[in-house]
C-alpha cells in the first residue's frame, strides 16, 4: 500500500472515531455560537437544531431542554429560536412546560400560553386547595347543620353558604399570585384565536378559585355559547355548563341550576356529575323522589367504576328526612364499609410519603411495594391518583436528569470545561430539585385532597348516624299517633308520552336519569319554595320512560 493512502485511511478512522465519541463537544460549539448573539434568524435556528440534536445523541436530552431555557432567557435571534424550540417541547408537558412558565409571557404562542396559564392554575390549587364545598355547597354548608326535629320537619336549610373569611397566610398569597398570573397569561390570547375558548375557560377557573364568581360566570357563559368543533371543544362546553349550574346552585337559584344541569349531554362524561349535583338541588326544593331516583341511576351497574362517595351520604340524608330510618342507616353502613378502607389507605399512603422527595423516591423505585402496603380496597384508587400521564412523565424526567448529572464525570474534559457545562449544568441541578418538589407536591396533593373529602364525608355520616339514633330513641320512648290531617305526598305526574314502569331490579340504558324513588307517606317533608329567579333557558326534553322503584327494589 502506498504511504499516502495509509495516512489518508488513518486520518479518516481518527476523524470518524472523534466524531462519534464527542457529540457533546459539537453541542458545546453550537451553544457558544448561540450565546455569542451574532447570528441571524436562519443561523440561530440552525444552531438550535444542532444543539438539541447533538445533546440527544450524547444522551443528554433533559440537559438540552434546560439549555434552551437558559438561552431563551436572553434577547436576540438566538433567544427567540431557543424559545420556539422549547415551546415545541413544552407541548408534551413535563420539564419543558415547567421551564416555559419562566419565559416572558409575550413570547408564548397562544396554544402554549393557555397551557402555561393552566399550569399556574394547577400550581395555585396544589399550594392552597379549595375548601371542601366552596365550589359546590353540599351537606356541610354553613347554616345546613342537622338539628333535632319532629318527623317530617326539614333539617337542612335552603340558604346559600356564607363565604368564609379569606385566608391571608404566606402560602395563600403565593397561591393568589399564581392565580393572577394564570388570568393574565390566559387573557393575552387574542379574540378569534383558535385557543380563545380554552383561554377563557382557564381564566374562568382562575377567577372562580380566587372567589371572583361574577368574572367566572361571564367567562363560562362565553365558553358555553361557542359552537363546539371537535371533541375537546365539546368537553369544554359541557364543563362550562356544569360550572354555571354550580354557580346558580351556590346562590340559591335552583330553577336555573336544574335547567343547566339538564343541558349537559347524556353522552358526555360530565353527565353523571350533573345528575348527582342536581340531586342536591332537587333535595333542597323538596323533590326527594327525584333526588333518590337520580342516585338510583348513579349506583347502577353501568357506572360501578365512577367515584361518587357523597351520593351515599345524600341518600341517607333524604331517607332520614322522610322517616325511613332503617333505610338511612343501611345507606350509611354501605358508605362506611366501602369508603372507610379507602380513607385509611389514603392516610397510610401519605404517611409513607411524608415529603415531596420521599414521594418521588417511592413512586420512582418502589411504586408496587408502596401499593402492597396499603389495604386492598384502597389500592386501585391510589394507583389511579398516582399514575396520571403528567405525573408519570415528570417522574421519568427527574430520574433522567439525575442520570445525566451523574454522567458528567465520564464526559471529556473539553465538554466539562465548556461554556455550555458552566452555564447549563448548575441550572440542570436546580431544575431537577424544583421539578422533584413540584412532582412530589402534586402526588401528595392528589392523595390529600381525596382523603380530606372522605374525612369530611365520614364525619357527616357519623353525625347523621347520631341523629338517626336519637330520633329512633324518641320514637321508641314516646310514639306519637298518626294525625288524621297529616300531609300526604302527591302522586307522581307523568307526561302523555311517558309511562310509569315499576322497577324490578333491571336497569335499561334508555331509562337512566328518569327514575323516581317511591317514598310513600310515612312522613312528608315540606317542599322548599322555589327561588324568585327563574331560568330563561329552555329545559331539556323529558326522558322517554319513567321508572319508579318498587319496595323490593330499594
Amino acid at each position: 500500500m502506498r504511504p499516502g493512502l495509509v495516512v489518508t485511511v488513518a486520518a479518516f478512522a481518527a476523524f470518524a472515531a472523534r466524531g462519534s465519541a464527542e457529540p457533546e463537544e459539537e453541542a458545546a460549539r453550537a451553544f457558544a455560537a448561540l450565546q455569542a448573539g451574532k447570528l441571524d434568524a436562519d443561523g440561530a435556528g440552525a444552531q438550535v437544531r444542532a444543539l438539541v440534536a447533538t445533546l440527544d445523541r450524547a444522551g443528554l436530552p433533559e440537559t438540552g431542554t434546560v439549555a434552551l431555557s437558559v438561552l431563551g432567557a436572553s434577547e436576540g435571534e438566538a433567544a427567540r429560536a431557543a424559545s420556539r424550540e422549547m415551546q415545541r417541547r413544552a407541548a408534551q408537558g413535563g420539564l419543558a412546560l415547567f421551564l416555559a412558565m419562566r419565559l416572558p409571557p409575550a413570547r408564548l404562542e397562544a396554544a402554549l400560553a393557555v397551557r402555561v396559564a393552566r399550569a399556574h392554575l394547577e400550581q395555585a390549587l396544589v399550594l392552597a386547595p379549595l375548601d371542601e364545598g366552596s365550589a359546590f355547597a353540599g351537606m356541610a354548608a354553613a347554616g345546613t347543620a342537622l338539628t333535632p326535629a319532629a318527623a317530617g320537619a326539614p333539617v337542612r336549610a335552603a340558604l346559600p353558604e356564607e363565604p368564609a373569611p379569606p385566608r391571608v397566610t404566606a402560602v395563600q398569597r403565593l397561591a393568589r399570585a399564581e392565580l393572577e398570573r394564570a388570568r393574565q397569561i390566559a387573557g393575552q390570547v387574542q379574540p378569534g384565536d383558535p385557543a380563545e375558548a380554552e383561554a377563557r375557560e382557564v381564566g374562568a377557573l382562575a377567577a372562580l378559585a380566587a372567589g371572583n364568581t361574577a368574572a367566572a360566570e361571564q367567562d363560562f357563559e362565553a365558553v358555553a355559547r361557542v359552537t363546539p368543533l371537535g371533541a375537546a371543544a365539546v368537553e369544554r362546553r359541557e364543563n362550562a355548563l356544569l360550572q354555571l349550574a354550580r354557580l346558580a346552585y351556590a346562590r340559591g337559584d335552583d330553577a336555573r341550576a336544574q335547567t343547566l344541569y339538564a343541558r349537559v349531554s347524556r353522552g358526555a362524561p360530565q353527565w353523571l356529575d350533573a345528575l348527582f349535583e342536581s340531586s342536591w338541588s332537587h333535595f333542597r326544593r323538596g323533590e326527594d323522589e327525584k333526588a333518590l331516583g337520580n342516585l338510583l341511576t348513579l349506583h347502577a351497574p353501568f357506572f360501578q367504576g365512577r367515584y361518587f362517595p357523597e351520593s351515599h351520604v345524600l341518600k341517607a340524608l333524604v331517607l332520614y328526612e322522610n322517616c325511613r330510618y332503617p333505610d338511612a342507616r343501611r345507606a350509611l353502613q354501605e358508605f362506611e364499609a366501602r369508603y372507610r378502607p379507602l380513607h385509611d389507605g389514603l392516610a397510610q399512603a401519605l404517611q409513607l410519603m411524608p415529603t415531596a422527595p420521599a414521594a418521588v423516591e417511592a413512586l420512582a423505585s418502589q411504586a408496587q411495594a408502596l401499593l402492597g402496603r396499603l389495604p386492598e380496597p384502597a389500592r386501585p384508587e391510589v394507583a389511579r391518583l398516582l399514575s396520571t400521564p403528567e405525573l408519570s412523565l415528570s417522574l421519568r424526567q427527574v430520574a433522567a436528569m439525575e442520570a445525566e448529572l451523574d454522567s458528567m464525570d465520564r464526559r471529556g474534559p473539553a465538554f466539562r470545561g465548556s461554556a455550555l457545562a458552566s452555564a447549563v449544568m448548575p441550572q440542570v441541578r436546580s431544575a431537577r430539585v424544583d421539578l422533584l418538589q413540584r412532582t412530589g407536591d402534586r402526588a401528595r396533593s392528589a392523595l390529600a385532597d381525596e382523603r380530606g373529602e372522605l374525612r369530611e364525608l365520614l364525619a357527616q355520616a357519623l353525625r347523621l348516624d347520631f341523629e338517626i339514633a336519637g330520633r329512633e330513641k324518641e320514637l321508641a320512648a314516646a310514639p306519637s299517633p298518626a294525625s288524621s290531617g297529616s300531609q300526604r305526598r302527591p302522586p307522581t305526574q307523568v307526561d302523555d308520552d311517558e309511562e310509569l314502569w315499576p322497577f324490578q331490579g333491571e336497569y335499561w340504558r334508555d331509562e337512566l336519569g328518569s327514575y323516581r324513588f317511591h317514598l310513600g307517606d310515612r312522613c312528608v317533608r315540606p317542599a322548599t319554595p322555589a327561588p324568585v329567579q327563574q331560568a330563561q333557558v329552555p329545559a331539556a326534553p323529558a326522558a322517554a320512560a319513567s321508572a319508579e322503584p318498587s319496595p323490593a327494589g330499594r
